[in-house]
Protein backbone atom coordinates (compact mmCIF):
# COMPACT_ATOMS: atom_id res chain seq x y z
CA UNK A 1 0.00 0.00 0.00
CA UNK A 2 1.14 3.29 -0.54
CA UNK A 3 2.36 5.97 1.66
CA UNK A 4 -0.89 8.31 0.84
CA UNK A 5 -2.89 5.42 1.24
CA UNK A 6 -1.65 4.52 4.59
CA UNK A 7 -1.29 8.08 6.19
CA UNK A 8 -4.97 8.19 5.30
CA UNK A 9 -6.13 4.83 6.58
CA UNK A 10 -4.78 5.42 9.59
CA UNK A 11 -6.36 8.73 10.15
CA UNK A 12 -9.57 7.13 9.48
CA UNK A 13 -8.86 4.11 11.66
CA UNK A 14 -8.25 7.17 14.97
CA UNK A 15 -11.35 8.66 13.63
CA UNK A 16 -13.31 5.00 14.19
CA UNK A 17 -11.81 4.77 17.30
CA UNK A 18 -12.67 8.01 18.44
CA UNK A 19 -16.06 7.52 18.50
CA UNK A 20 -18.67 9.91 16.23
CA UNK A 21 -18.28 13.41 16.62
CA UNK A 22 -20.89 15.75 18.29
CA UNK A 23 -23.18 17.63 15.67
CA UNK A 24 -21.77 20.81 14.64
CA UNK A 25 -18.36 19.70 15.29
CA UNK A 26 -15.60 21.36 12.80
CA UNK A 27 -12.83 19.03 12.20
CA UNK A 28 -9.45 20.52 11.99
CA UNK A 29 -7.65 20.44 8.74
CA UNK A 30 -5.92 17.19 7.78
CA UNK A 31 -2.39 16.98 7.48
CA UNK A 32 -0.68 16.80 4.03
CA UNK A 33 -0.59 13.24 2.76
CA UNK A 34 2.75 11.99 1.29
CA UNK A 35 5.26 14.18 2.54
CA UNK A 36 8.13 12.39 1.29
CA UNK A 37 10.48 11.72 4.83
CA UNK A 38 13.52 12.82 3.56
CA UNK A 39 12.38 16.63 3.43
CA UNK A 40 13.28 18.83 6.09
CA UNK A 41 9.63 19.93 8.06
CA UNK A 42 11.79 23.81 7.52
CA UNK A 43 11.65 23.30 3.58
CA UNK A 44 7.99 22.40 3.08
CA UNK A 45 7.14 26.39 3.59
CA UNK A 46 10.45 28.01 2.21
CA UNK A 47 9.47 31.36 0.43
CA UNK A 48 12.37 30.51 -2.17
CA UNK A 49 10.37 27.91 -3.76
CA UNK A 50 10.36 28.77 -7.33
CA UNK A 51 7.12 30.77 -8.37
CA UNK A 52 5.82 28.10 -10.93
CA UNK A 53 5.33 25.32 -7.83
CA UNK A 54 2.68 27.72 -6.45
CA UNK A 55 -1.33 28.23 -6.67
CA UNK A 56 -2.51 31.52 -6.69
CA UNK A 57 -5.82 31.80 -4.17
CA UNK A 58 -8.78 30.68 -6.52
CA UNK A 59 -11.80 32.95 -5.89
CA UNK A 60 -14.95 31.65 -3.96
CA UNK A 61 -18.24 31.56 -5.23
CA UNK A 62 -20.85 32.96 -3.10
CA UNK A 63 -22.63 31.13 -0.93
CA UNK A 64 -19.86 28.67 -0.87
CA UNK A 65 -17.31 29.19 1.91
CA UNK A 66 -14.13 27.49 1.65
CA UNK A 67 -14.89 26.20 -2.09
CA UNK A 68 -13.22 27.17 -5.06
CA UNK A 69 -14.31 27.69 -8.31
CA UNK A 70 -11.60 26.01 -10.25
CA UNK A 71 -9.30 23.00 -9.99
CA UNK A 72 -6.10 23.18 -10.90
CA UNK A 73 -4.92 19.76 -13.46
CA UNK A 74 -3.69 17.18 -11.50
CA UNK A 75 0.09 16.32 -11.76
CA UNK A 76 0.77 13.53 -9.39
CA UNK A 77 1.99 10.56 -11.07
CA UNK A 78 -0.28 7.60 -11.64
CA UNK A 79 1.06 6.02 -8.37
CA UNK A 80 -0.04 8.97 -6.21
CA UNK A 81 -3.47 9.09 -8.37
CA UNK A 82 -3.87 5.33 -7.37
CA UNK A 83 -3.04 6.15 -3.51
CA UNK A 84 -5.42 8.85 -3.28
CA UNK A 85 -8.20 7.15 -4.97
CA UNK A 86 -7.78 4.64 -2.69
CA UNK A 87 -7.41 6.58 0.61
CA UNK A 88 -10.93 8.36 -0.99
CA UNK A 89 -12.43 4.63 -0.95
CA UNK A 90 -11.19 4.21 2.67
CA UNK A 91 -12.54 7.43 4.03
CA UNK A 92 -15.75 8.20 5.68
CA UNK A 93 -15.11 11.74 7.43
CA UNK A 94 -16.45 14.21 4.95
CA UNK A 95 -12.86 16.45 5.97
CA UNK A 96 -10.90 14.03 5.51
CA UNK A 97 -12.25 13.48 2.04
CA UNK A 98 -11.76 16.57 0.86
CA UNK A 99 -7.77 16.45 2.77
CA UNK A 100 -7.22 13.13 0.37
CA UNK A 101 -8.74 14.74 -2.74
CA UNK A 102 -7.28 18.06 -2.31
CA UNK A 103 -5.30 18.59 -5.87
CA UNK A 104 -2.79 20.78 -3.94
CA UNK A 105 -1.87 18.17 -1.48
CA UNK A 106 -1.45 15.85 -4.57
CA UNK A 107 0.48 18.22 -6.58
CA UNK A 108 2.47 18.84 -3.32
CA UNK A 109 3.07 14.91 -3.39
CA UNK A 110 4.63 15.00 -7.33
CA UNK A 111 6.76 17.89 -6.81
CA UNK A 112 8.52 15.71 -3.49
CA UNK A 113 8.37 12.80 -5.35
CA UNK A 114 9.97 13.97 -8.16
CA UNK A 115 12.68 15.75 -6.61
CA UNK A 116 13.81 12.84 -4.83
CA UNK A 117 13.33 10.44 -7.05
CA UNK A 118 16.24 12.68 -8.90
CA UNK A 119 18.66 13.02 -6.32
CA UNK A 120 18.65 9.63 -5.04
CA UNK A 121 20.13 8.60 -8.35
CA UNK A 122 23.10 10.94 -7.58
CA UNK A 123 26.34 9.05 -6.31
CA UNK A 124 28.20 11.19 -2.92
CA UNK A 125 31.45 12.29 -2.69
CA UNK A 126 33.80 9.02 -1.25
CA UNK A 127 37.32 9.23 0.23
CA UNK A 128 37.21 12.61 1.46
CA UNK A 129 40.67 13.83 3.19
CA UNK A 130 42.17 17.44 4.71
CA UNK A 131 45.19 18.22 3.22
CA UNK A 132 46.64 21.16 5.11
CA UNK A 133 50.38 22.68 5.42
CA UNK A 134 50.67 26.29 7.30
CA UNK A 135 46.68 26.74 7.88
CA UNK A 136 46.43 26.71 3.52
CA UNK A 137 43.94 24.12 3.77
CA UNK A 138 42.62 21.94 0.39
CA UNK A 139 39.78 19.41 0.42
CA UNK A 140 39.84 16.67 -1.62
CA UNK A 141 37.64 13.73 -2.66
CA UNK A 142 36.23 11.20 -4.98
CA UNK A 143 34.70 10.46 -7.87
CA UNK A 144 34.68 12.86 -10.84
CA UNK A 145 31.39 14.30 -11.47
CA UNK A 146 29.47 13.24 -14.06
CA UNK A 147 26.30 14.53 -15.10
CA UNK A 148 26.09 16.34 -11.23
CA UNK A 149 28.18 18.96 -10.09
CA UNK A 150 29.78 19.39 -6.75
CA UNK A 151 28.92 21.99 -3.68
CA UNK A 152 30.52 22.47 -0.63
CA UNK A 153 29.27 23.28 2.74
CA UNK A 154 31.68 23.91 5.49
CA UNK A 155 30.16 23.31 8.92
CA UNK A 156 31.43 24.71 12.19
CA UNK A 157 30.36 24.28 16.13
CA UNK A 158 30.11 27.83 16.75
CA UNK A 159 30.03 29.58 13.15
CA UNK A 160 26.90 29.88 10.17
CA UNK A 161 27.52 27.38 7.60
CA UNK A 162 29.26 28.48 4.66
CA UNK A 163 29.99 27.31 0.99
CA UNK A 164 32.91 27.21 -1.13
CA UNK A 165 33.25 25.85 -4.37
CA UNK A 166 29.47 26.16 -5.49
CA UNK A 167 28.56 24.07 -8.80
CA UNK A 168 32.43 22.90 -9.16
CA UNK A 169 33.18 19.68 -11.74
CA UNK A 170 36.62 19.43 -9.48
CA UNK A 171 37.18 17.26 -6.64
CA UNK A 172 39.08 19.61 -4.55
CA UNK A 173 38.32 22.89 -3.01
CA UNK A 174 40.51 25.15 -1.21
CA UNK A 175 38.42 26.27 1.45
CA UNK A 176 41.42 28.31 3.79
CA UNK A 177 39.36 31.60 3.90
CA UNK A 178 36.45 30.38 5.74
CA UNK A 179 38.60 28.60 8.41
CA UNK A 180 39.76 31.84 10.26
CA UNK A 181 39.11 30.67 13.56
CA UNK A 182 41.41 27.92 13.64
CA UNK A 183 40.89 26.75 16.94
CA UNK A 184 37.47 26.04 16.11
CA UNK A 185 36.42 22.30 15.05
CA UNK A 186 34.92 22.05 11.11
CA UNK A 187 33.01 19.60 9.32
CA UNK A 188 32.60 19.38 5.30
CA UNK A 189 29.38 18.79 3.93
CA UNK A 190 29.79 17.90 -0.06
CA UNK A 191 26.59 17.79 -1.58
CA UNK A 192 26.39 16.03 -5.07
CA UNK A 193 23.48 18.57 -6.70
CA UNK A 194 21.95 19.13 -10.52
CA UNK A 195 22.00 23.13 -11.17
CA UNK A 196 18.32 22.71 -12.98
CA UNK A 197 17.15 21.55 -9.58
CA UNK A 198 19.07 23.94 -7.25
CA UNK A 199 15.48 25.55 -6.01
CA UNK A 200 16.44 24.59 -2.62
CA UNK A 201 13.61 22.73 -2.51
CA UNK A 202 14.67 19.31 -1.21
CA UNK A 203 17.90 18.23 0.30
CA UNK A 204 20.47 16.88 -2.04
CA UNK A 205 22.50 13.66 -1.21
CA UNK A 206 25.70 14.45 0.39
CA UNK A 207 28.90 13.37 2.36
CA UNK A 208 30.18 14.44 5.55
CA UNK A 209 34.02 14.44 6.06
CA UNK A 210 36.17 14.03 9.43
CA UNK A 211 36.16 16.57 11.80
CA UNK A 212 38.87 19.21 11.82
CA UNK A 213 40.80 21.54 13.77
CA UNK A 214 43.50 23.39 11.70
CA UNK A 215 45.12 24.83 14.90
CA UNK A 216 45.98 21.04 15.77
CA UNK A 217 45.80 19.61 12.77
CA UNK A 218 47.46 21.23 10.07
CA UNK A 219 51.27 20.01 9.34
CA UNK A 220 54.40 23.12 10.08
CA UNK A 221 55.94 23.71 6.74
CA UNK A 222 59.92 23.94 6.09
CA UNK A 223 61.56 26.83 8.50
CA UNK A 224 63.48 29.23 5.94
CA UNK A 225 67.70 29.32 6.92
CA UNK A 226 68.60 32.56 6.54
CA UNK A 227 72.39 32.09 7.53
CA UNK A 228 74.27 30.40 9.10
CA UNK A 229 78.45 30.28 10.16
CA UNK A 230 80.84 27.87 11.54
CA UNK A 231 83.85 30.18 13.83
CA UNK A 232 85.97 28.09 15.57
CA UNK A 233 84.20 25.38 17.42
CA UNK A 234 80.91 27.36 17.48
CA UNK A 235 77.83 27.02 14.80
CA UNK A 236 75.70 29.47 14.66
CA UNK A 237 72.04 29.47 12.78
CA UNK A 238 69.06 31.92 12.18
CA UNK A 239 66.20 30.83 10.46
CA UNK A 240 62.41 32.08 9.53
CA UNK A 241 59.30 30.75 10.33
CA UNK A 242 57.17 29.74 7.67
CA UNK A 243 54.18 32.19 6.63
CA UNK A 244 50.29 31.18 6.64
CA UNK A 245 47.77 32.81 4.46
CA UNK A 246 46.21 35.10 7.16
CA UNK A 247 46.92 38.50 6.91
CA UNK A 248 47.32 41.65 9.50
CA UNK A 249 44.76 44.65 8.71
CA UNK A 250 48.24 45.92 7.92
CA UNK A 251 48.37 43.66 4.71
CA UNK A 252 51.16 42.06 5.96
CA UNK A 253 51.12 38.04 6.51
CA UNK A 254 50.56 36.22 9.95
CA UNK A 255 53.41 33.70 10.48
CA UNK A 256 53.06 30.30 12.36
CA UNK A 257 54.80 31.98 15.18
CA UNK A 258 51.74 34.61 15.52
CA UNK A 259 49.40 31.82 15.56
CA UNK A 260 51.44 29.45 18.04
CA UNK A 261 52.79 31.22 20.13
CA UNK A 262 54.41 29.74 22.88
CA UNK A 263 53.43 26.41 21.72
CA UNK A 264 55.77 26.25 19.06
CA UNK A 265 59.82 25.21 19.07
CA UNK A 266 62.11 24.77 16.73
CA UNK A 267 64.78 21.81 16.90
CA UNK A 268 68.32 22.18 15.60
CA UNK A 269 69.57 18.68 14.31
CA UNK A 270 73.06 18.42 13.22
CA UNK A 271 76.24 16.15 12.67
CA UNK A 272 79.56 15.56 11.03
CA UNK A 273 79.91 15.83 7.26
CA UNK A 274 79.50 12.58 5.92
CA UNK A 275 78.75 10.92 9.05
CA UNK A 276 75.58 9.07 10.44
CA UNK A 277 75.34 9.77 13.84
CA UNK A 278 72.99 13.24 14.90
CA UNK A 279 72.23 15.70 17.16
CA UNK A 280 69.44 18.11 18.29
CA UNK A 281 68.79 20.79 20.32
CA UNK A 282 65.55 23.07 21.17
CA UNK A 283 64.91 26.54 21.12
CA UNK A 284 61.81 28.70 21.07
CA UNK A 285 64.13 31.65 19.40
CA UNK A 286 64.95 31.98 15.55
CA UNK A 287 68.58 31.22 16.06
CA UNK A 288 70.93 28.29 17.38
CA UNK A 289 74.33 28.55 19.04
CA UNK A 290 75.65 25.18 19.50
CA UNK A 291 79.52 24.00 20.01
CA UNK A 292 81.18 21.39 17.15
CA UNK A 293 84.50 20.28 16.97
CA UNK A 294 87.36 22.50 15.62
CA UNK A 295 88.27 22.09 12.12
CA UNK A 296 85.20 20.13 11.27
CA UNK A 297 82.39 20.57 8.53
CA UNK A 298 79.41 20.02 9.80
CA UNK A 299 75.51 19.41 8.06
CA UNK A 300 72.52 20.84 9.51
CA UNK A 301 68.58 20.94 8.87
CA UNK A 302 65.82 23.00 11.10
CA UNK A 303 62.29 21.68 11.88
CA UNK A 304 59.20 23.35 13.89
CA UNK A 305 57.66 21.16 16.46
CA UNK A 306 54.51 21.49 18.54
CA UNK A 307 54.85 20.08 22.01
CA UNK A 308 51.19 19.67 23.05
CA UNK A 309 49.93 17.80 20.43
CA UNK A 310 49.42 14.12 20.48
CA UNK A 311 49.39 13.99 16.77
CA UNK A 312 51.17 15.90 14.29
CA UNK A 313 53.86 17.05 16.28
CA UNK A 314 56.66 17.29 13.70
CA UNK A 315 56.35 19.86 10.99
CA UNK A 316 58.71 19.31 8.01
CA UNK A 317 62.40 19.61 8.53
CA UNK A 318 64.53 22.27 6.05
CA UNK A 319 66.64 21.68 3.55
CA UNK A 320 70.06 20.10 4.53
CA UNK A 321 73.01 22.69 4.55
CA UNK A 322 76.72 22.17 5.51
CA UNK A 323 79.81 24.24 6.48
CA UNK A 324 82.79 24.57 4.67
CA UNK A 325 85.99 25.14 7.30
CA UNK A 326 88.83 23.49 6.11
CA UNK A 327 87.09 21.70 3.76
CA UNK A 328 89.79 21.10 0.31
CA UNK A 329 88.85 20.27 -3.09
CA UNK A 330 87.89 16.52 -2.91
CA UNK A 331 85.86 17.82 -0.01
CA UNK A 332 84.10 20.71 -2.02
CA UNK A 333 83.23 19.46 -5.30
CA UNK A 334 83.87 15.37 -4.43
CA UNK A 335 85.77 12.36 -6.31
CA UNK A 336 83.88 12.77 -9.40
CA UNK A 337 85.29 16.20 -10.24
CA UNK A 338 89.06 15.23 -9.77
CA UNK A 339 87.99 11.79 -11.60
CA UNK A 340 87.01 14.30 -14.42
CA UNK A 341 90.54 16.37 -13.75
CA UNK A 342 92.61 13.17 -13.79
CA UNK A 343 91.16 11.96 -17.18
CA UNK A 344 91.85 15.37 -18.91
CA UNK A 345 95.52 15.71 -17.64
CA UNK A 346 96.16 12.02 -19.22
CA UNK A 347 94.44 13.38 -22.78
CA UNK A 348 96.63 16.32 -22.65
CA UNK A 349 100.06 14.84 -21.78
CA UNK A 350 99.29 12.14 -23.74
CA UNK A 351 98.17 14.57 -26.93
CA UNK A 352 101.83 16.66 -25.94
CA UNK A 353 103.74 13.76 -26.71
CA UNK A 354 101.94 11.94 -29.57
CA UNK A 355 101.93 15.01 -31.58
CA UNK A 356 105.23 16.34 -31.49
CA UNK A 357 106.28 11.91 -32.76
CA UNK A 358 103.80 12.02 -35.64
CA UNK A 359 104.80 15.44 -37.00
CA UNK A 360 108.45 14.65 -37.14
CA UNK A 361 107.33 11.60 -38.94
CA UNK A 362 105.97 13.17 -41.51
CA UNK A 363 108.41 15.97 -41.58
CA UNK A 364 110.73 12.94 -42.24
CA UNK A 365 108.92 11.18 -44.03
CA UNK A 366 107.96 14.24 -47.04
CA UNK A 367 111.76 15.33 -46.90
CA UNK A 368 112.72 11.32 -48.01
CA UNK A 369 110.28 11.83 -50.66
CA UNK A 370 111.64 14.94 -52.21
CA UNK A 371 115.45 13.02 -52.57
CA UNK A 372 113.80 10.48 -54.41
CA UNK A 373 112.06 12.99 -56.91
CA UNK A 374 114.91 14.77 -57.23
CA UNK A 375 117.68 11.07 -58.34
CA UNK A 376 114.81 10.66 -60.92
CA UNK A 377 115.06 14.26 -62.37
CA UNK A 378 118.89 14.28 -62.62
CA UNK A 379 119.09 10.42 -64.11
CA UNK A 380 116.40 11.37 -66.97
Amino acid sequence: MSRCALTSSSACAGDAAAGPEPAGHVRPPAPLPCLSSKIPPRRLLNPAVPQRFRFAPSPRPAGRPGGEASVPPLLCPAPYIAAAAASRSSLTAPGMLHAAASPRALLLCALLWHLAAGYEKLPTAVNITWSSINFKTILQWQPKPSGYLYTVEIHGQTSDVKRKCILTSETECDVTDVLRNVKETYTAHILSVKPAEMDNFEEPPFAVSEKFTPYSQTVIGKPEIKDYSQKGSKLNVMFKDPLTPYMFPNGSFLSIQDIFQHDLEYKLYYWKDQSSGKKDVTTKSHNFEVSVDNGKNYCFCVQGIIPSRRENRNGQESMVLCTSVGRNILDEYGTEVFIILAVIAVAVITLAIVLPVVLCKRKKAKKARAVREKELLNGV
